[in-house]
């Protein structure tokens, strides 16, 4: 459909144009950005270890080492039952999305919705050529399932727009698990992966994508150098799964409609399996982005962790 173009359909609740979110970009260097005070007295990271892509469990606080900008700090680790989850669920809903796709996802949504625990929260926001908010952050599972049941695809495909908004929406709720699903590429966002990259490395919120990709198994991609697997990965997938890896998210790829549960059920079952270290920044508390490293002192597995975070300027 064109851009911006209004269609007849059920109520869409708080409405992004893609011209807001391109003023927003246009103004990101001024506006707030999501980031960790200079007073902050401790940085949470999420991890996630896998090997053969399945959870390794039972590791403690000596198994991990991190890194802070280059300089060791001593990490403790954090029970993940110890604060309640946000989930903030951005969906595709454009018209490729239509027929079956819709059904699945619907029943996928669904199907993570009922794993929440009761005090866990959850949005919901789909985008086509707009970015919609549905239901913005709640605990009633019944309002969220209605705005599932009121998704009526149509419109082209605004990834980037979307993924940043939802960041965004969701960066002043703390620690936020970010879910997004698209069937396809983007096709008409106003920003560019190089602003969405640099908006997601600043939040602190941890990005799962889910995409349906043709002999994909509903379990993510592991990160790898081998070459012939990267050459083949769709130039649309490999950006993906960059945002993804840069919050300690992966890219969970499904190989059809029918997978879709799968893919989202493994998500809330890694979160369940995660390791939450906490450890105390340096006196400094420098400003700007910090670059993180979390690596086993021992044993085999890959480590899923994000990559940066970013103090910015004490509140005045």
């Amino acid at each position: 459909g064109p851009r911006g173009a209004a269609r007849g359909a059920a109520p869409r609740g708080l409405v992004v144009s893609p011209l807001a979110v391109g003023l927003a970009c246009a103004g990101v260097a001024q506006a707030p950005t999501p980031a960790f005070g200079t007073g902050v007295e401790g940085v949470y990271v999420d991890v996630f270890v896998t090997e053969d892509s399945r959870p390794v469990r039972g590791l403690g606080h000596e198994d991990f080492e991190l890194r802070d900008n280059g300089v060791r700090r001593r990490a403790e680790l954090v029970g993940v039952a110890w604060a309640p989850l946000g989930v903030s669920l951005v969906l595709d809903s454009s018209s490729s999305v239509a027929g079956e796709k819709l059904v699945q996802l619907r029943a996928a949504t669904r199907a993570l919705l009922s794993g929440l625990a009761p005090d866990d929260e959850a949005s919901l926001v789909t985008f086509d050529e707009e970015v919609s908010v549905r239901v913005p952050p709640t605990r009633d599972r019944a309002r969220l399932e209605q705005g599932v049941s009121r998704i009526q695809p149509g419109g082209a495909t605004a990834v980037f727009d979307a993924l940043y908004a939802g960041t965004m929406l969701a960066s002043d709720r703390g620690r936020t698990l970010l879910v997004l699903f698209t069937d396809g590429e983007d096709n008409v966002s106003w920003l560019d992966a190089s602003r969405v990259q640099r908006v997601l490395l600043e939040s602190n919120v941890l990005v799962q994508v889910v995409g349906i990709v043709p002999g994909g198994r509903g379990i993510p991609f592991e990160p790898t150098t081998d070459t012939e697997r990267l050459a083949a990965e769709a130039p649309y997938v490999a950006t993906l799964r960059r945002f993804a890896e840069a919050t300690g998210g992966r890219f969970w790829a499904a190989s059809a409609p029918e997978r879709l549960e799968n893919a989202f059920l493994a998500i809330l079952a890694a979160m369940k399996t995660r390791y939450v270290l906490r450890f105390e920044p340096d006196r400094a508390r420098r400003v700007g982005l910090h670059k993180l490293e979390v690596k086993l002192r021992r044993g085999k597995g890959q480590v899923h962790y994000r990559k940066a975070y970013f103090i910015g300027p004490l509140a005045q």
